[in-house]
């Protein structure tokens, strides 16, 4: 498996058609990914709430997901987890439990976060967009997605690195909702092994 890998970038090239065999092949490998783990940046600018900067990790396997953000300086910390069980949010020593993070990080943040599409869009996937405009080697370039909530999102794939001979996104914008995200991601890694307790909801404060 793929231990972890320190990003390098790479530009994109410019949008032409590609085959949907070739698609198919890369979405794939991309669908292989999990479990998957990255470390990055994110910046949350909202028209009513502000700014909101992080870095975080983020862990994905095929039962559900665990992201930890941590706020500059350490100032706040929040770890989000999503699993069959349920959503958990956690920080200021208190444990909090709903439907979904995304409702939970919405409460915390007072901005919304579209968690779950994130992440097919961090390996480079469409998800629920119908189309998607690529570039010659199968990569997106950018798209929208209408979610259940008829929400639409916006999706550019500003720069993907090639991590162990597969490019993946380095840097996405999205915006909707009033909100404008920055996702920049510095580090992949593929566990060999899953520590399924890694995404258990958990019940005391954080570790």
């Amino acid at each position: 498996m793929v231990a972890a890998v320190a990003i390098t970038a790479g530009c994109q090239s410019n949008p032409v058609r590609v085959t949907e065999a070739s698609v198919a092949t890369r979405d794939a490998k991309l669908a292989a990914l999990k479990p998957w783990r990255a470390r990055g940046s994110l910046a949350v600018d909202s028209k009513q709430q502000g700014a909101v900067n992080a870095t975080f990790t983020w862990d994905v396997n095929n039962n559900g997901f665990d992201i930890r953000l941590i706020a500059p300086l350490g100032l706040k910390t929040y770890r989000v987890v999503e699993n069959q069980q349920g959503a958990t949010l956690t920080g200021d020593g208190q444990v909090y439990t709903g439907p979904s993070a995304e409702l939970l990080l919405l409460d915390a943040l007072g901005v919304r976060i579209p968690l779950i599409n994130m992440q097919d869009w961090a390996v480079g996937l469409q998800g629920k967009a119908n189309t998607a405009k690529r570039d010659r080697r199968g990569r997106i370039v950018r798209m929208s997605v209408t979610d259940e909530d008829q929400t639409r999102w916006k999706v550019n794939f500003e720069r993907y690195s090639s991590v162990n001979d597969l490019d993946l996104p380095q840097r996405i914008a999205v915006t909707g909702d009033g909100v404008e995200i920055k996702l920049s991601i510095n580090n992949w890694s593929q566990p060999e092994t899953v520590d399924e307790n890694r995404l258990m909801i958990p019940t005391a404060e954080l570790n």
